[in-house]
């Protein structure tokens, strides 16, 4: 098992790497993540950090991860929805947006040119909204009542947070809108979504079978890995998730610190 691990590692180019749970829990990394992502530069070997909380904007979350890892990440070392988000609105030619959504993101993308429409918005955006609010539910709801169009960062119901607990994400979110609204969002992003291997592959220009992706959920990284045609190691710290129903990896270790292990005399 050992050695098939190690082979395996040896044999990808581009390693997607999941960030809450499987590098770091909310503020706090594991033992061995920062070894880690040394020793994948040190194997010449490209990474990027995937993850699905769109609560921050790029910047702050990439100085975050700068300050916890003690490793100057290049902007593309870090794939968030917002990027996703903010390569759909351009390539649909899309402006104006409404939004539930947290400040943060919504500060950035009115910094990258979009316009931030109350009341005529071409688009509503669902996220991870920390900042949610009655008057802003009522409002985005109404908008996609009217005919607007809506999409889904991404569709996790929790996000890992401090001491082990979960809070509220962006799937809990979308619950409550679409029960209002009586329709599903038009676009999903995020992990498992096929669009997030998509933009991957378009932009890196690498095969599928040169990737590894590395993650603590089974119903988000290992799904997106199956389905995608990815090879897959789990990370067994999910709690909620110890049988691997449908979804199966190549190879599974019992956290980062273990996989550091396997690899570091590499």
């Amino acid at each position: 098992m050992d050695n098939d691990l190690k082979e395996l590692i040896k044999s990808k180019e581009l390693f997607l790497l999941d960030g809450d749970g499987t590098l770091y829990l909310w503020d706090k990394p594991f033992l061995s993540s920062s070894a880690f992502l040394r020793k994948l530069i040190q194997l010449k070997k490209k990474f990027i950090i995937l993850s699905n909380n769109d609560s921050e904007s790029k910047k702050k979350r990439l100085m975050f991860l700068d300050k916890m890892f003690k490793i100057k990440l290049k902007e593309e070392q870090l794939l968030l929805p917002n990027d996703l988000v903010e390569d759909f609105l351009i390539k649909k030619n899309i402006k104006r947006f409404d939004g539930v959504i947290s400040n943060d993101f919504l500060r950035e993308l009115v910094s990258k040119g979009f316009v931030f429409d109350k009341e005529k918005p071409e688009i509503v955006i669902v996220g991870f909204d920390v900042n949610l609010n009655y008057e802003k539910l009522m409002r985005n709801i109404d908008h996609i009542n009217k005919g607007v169009k809506f999409l889904l960062t991404h569709n996790d119901p929790l996000c890992p947070y401090k001491g082990g607990k979960e809070i509220p994400d962006a799937g809990l979110i979308i619950n409550l809108i679409t029960r209002a609204v009586k329709r599903e969002p038009d676009y999903m992003f995020g992990k498992p979504f096929k669009s997030t291997v998509d933009y991957i592959t378009q932009k890196y220009k690498i095969k599928r079978d040169k990737m590894l992706i590395v993650g603590d959920r089974i119903n988000t990284d290992i799904k997106m890995a199956n389905e995608s045609g990815i090879d897959s190691i789990w990370i067994i710290n999910d709690q909620a998730a110890k049988k691997e129903g449908q979804y199966r990896p190549n190879e599974k270790v019992h956290s980062i610190d273990a996989l550091y292990n396997q690899i570091k005399n590499l």
